[in-house]
């Protein structure tokens, strides 16, 4: 008889992942799946289902569970490895200069503030890479 090693990155291993967490939150928060289904305006059934590891939940309905159980939705989520593929090495117009290119998923919300930080951190980047190769900027 062989033991069936379950692959984490399988949906079964994220339903499992995801359900471990929840649970985990619940415990800590000390509601039932009853209480839980209350408070995110969802029925019993709905947190059953993943509790018993029938599906995982649509982004609507992780953000109310989250915000019932008072953490982000990431919290909930599985954990992901960063795939080689999800990582790019880019020549930069500088000849020793490389850019690398993050490729993830995150929610509207967050995509857009890191976006806004990143940016601003780009244009600093710039203007002082510009400043110690005595190149004008081309905004100026």
């Amino acid at each position: 008889m062989s033991t069936k090693v379950e692959d984490p990155s399988t949906e079964e291993g994220d339903k499992r992942a995801f359900r471990e967490r929840l649970l985990a939150k619940m415990r800590e928060k000390k509601i039932t799946g009853a209480e839980l289904a209350r408070a995110a305006k969802l029925s019993k059934d709905a947190i059953s289902t993943y509790t018993t590891l029938r599906s995982l939940p649509t982004p609507k309905t992780l953000n109310r569970l989250a915000h019932a159980l008072g953490c982000k939705p990431q919290e909930l989520l599985p954990d992901k490895e960063v795939a080689r593929n999800l990582l790019e090495l880019r020549d930069h117009q500088h000849k020793d200069l490389k850019v690398l290119v993050v490729k993830m998923t995150l929610p509207a919300e967050d995509a857009m503030e890191q976006f806004s930080s990143l940016w601003k951190l780009d244009k600093k980047f710039e203007k002082k890479l510009a400043a110690l190769l005595g190149i004008p900027l081309n905004n100026e």
